[in-house]
């Protein structure tokens, strides 16, 4: 009976969860989510565009959402492009499609995380310190919404242009992002990125959503005399409710990815190949597609435009 149940579940992971079959199950799920995920973006990019004096020109936090949902977009509209061609060839074309796949895939997916990073920070300051925030609007918004954009695509610029290449470095075609970064394998740099480009942004992401929650509840417990501080509340929670929403998202995708790598470096280095190469790849992905839909929780304002526009 074991041996049965050992045949039986040795089947069911040869077909299902590797090959052509699990290859055809990850494309059809990657394409029937990034249709309205599409469609979704163009639309909040037009009412960007038609109310832009009203989101953009008033809202000082709508440019960072609006950052995050132009490096979603570019994810799905370019680097998934490249994933669907591996599902369906099982290799990509060549070792120089290999290098723009890698640089690509892991600036805006670290680009984005940043965005997210800040906008957690961002949110912290506008609800709690809102005119220091404006006083100083110049550090705290337009400097670190600009490193956050501009970091990641300097720092994977150098690596991959101006960093020494192992000899001999082989990219595997049949692999996904044909194996990974060649700068990766010097275990020091290996450890720098995986804490300062992974690790930390998540860390600072977490604690500050929860300052956030604990702070509203531990102010809401005194309502007479916070009375203005409600009414703060009262008008941002559809910001905080956004807020709460995507850094969730980004949390839940990247957690089981963290403990992974991290177990890698310091115990197996084959530890979660398999849970990688199911899941985790395409993960990410999911997070860009519901980004324009936890977006518009911020965005009443296109919601109203939206149903208006449909109505009459």
């Amino acid at each position: 009976m074991t041996n049965q149940t050992n045949n039986i579940s040795f089947i069911w992971d040869e077909t299902l969860f590797s090959g052509e079959i699990r290859r055809i199950i990850v494309f059809s799920l990657l394409i029937t989510f990034a249709v309205p995920a599409l469609i979704c973006f163009l639309m909040i990019f037009y009412y960007f565009i038609e109310l832009r004096k009203t989101l953009l020109f008033n809202c000082l936090n709508h440019h960072t959402i609006l950052c995050i949902l132009i490096s979603n977009f570019l994810l799905i509209v370019t680097e998934l492009r490249f994933s669907l061609y591996h599902l369906v060839h099982a290799h990509m074309k060549s070792i120089e499609f290999c290098k723009f796949w890698i640089y690509w895939d892991y600036m805006l997916d670290t680009t984005t995380l940043f965005l997210t990073m800040y906008v957690s920070i961002q949110y912290y300051l506008l609800v709690f310190h809102q005119q220091r925030f404006i006083k100083q609007k110049l550090l705290f918004h337009y400097i670190l919404l600009l490193f956050s954009c501009l970091f990641n695509l300097s720092l994977y610029i150098y690596l991959f242009v101006f960093f020494p290449c192992i000899e001999d470095y082989q990219y595997d075609l049949t692999d996904f992002v044909c194996g990974g970064p060649f700068f990766l394998h010097p275990i020091s740099l290996k450890i720098f990125i995986i804490f300062f480009d992974i690790i930390l942004p998540r860390f600072i992401l977490l604690i500050f959503n929860l300052m956030i929650l604990f702070r509203f509840i531990k102010f809401t417990r005194k309502i007479p005399a916070l009375s203005s501080f409600i009414n703060t509340i009262k008008k941002t929670r559809h910001m905080i409710l956004q807020l709460l929403f995507i850094s969730l998202m980004s949390l839940i995708i990247y957690l089981p990815w963290i403990f992974i790598i991290i177990a890698q470096a310091f115990y197996n280095l084959s530890f979660g190949e398999y849970f990688i190469a199911i899941t985790q790849h395409y993960l990410p992905y999911f997070r860009s597609f519901a980004s324009p839909f936890l977006a518009l929780i911020g965005l009443p304002e296109i919601r109203k435009k939206t149903k208006e526009d449909f109505l009459y």
